[in-house]
């Protein structure tokens, strides 16, 4: 693939794997489903699918984040809810999300 190409791709894509992020009822689910709100969150979030990783996997992963701001959420939102439970939050805010969009 061409560069063109993957700007392309890029520029029609991001706004909907953005869109997890900012929205809010991604964080009302997340908040449901028994997070705290804000950064806990997006690290609990992003980093369900890899399971109930601890701070040291998400930051080698996140590697742009502080690791003491990584390491306030992971692994206690794993305390709070599954990552099971946190993908399914995650999934149902981004539905409500494009719902109303």
């Amino acid at each position: 693939m061409d560069a063109r190409t993957g700007k392309r791709c890029h520029d029609v894509l991001n706004p909907l794997h953005s869109l997890v992020y900012f929205a809010p009822e991604a964080e009302a689910e997340l908040v449901a489903a028994g997070l705290a709100e804000g950064r806990m969150g997006y690290f609990a979030s992003r980093s369900a699918p890899m399971g109930a990783v601890g701070a040291a996997t998400v930051r080698a992963t996140f590697y742009n984040f502080a690791p003491a701001l990584i390491g306030r959420h992971i692994p206690a939102a794993w305390d709070l809810a599954t990552p099971a439970t946190v993908t399914a939050a995650r999934l149902r805010g981004v539905d409500r999300a494009l719902r109303r969009a």
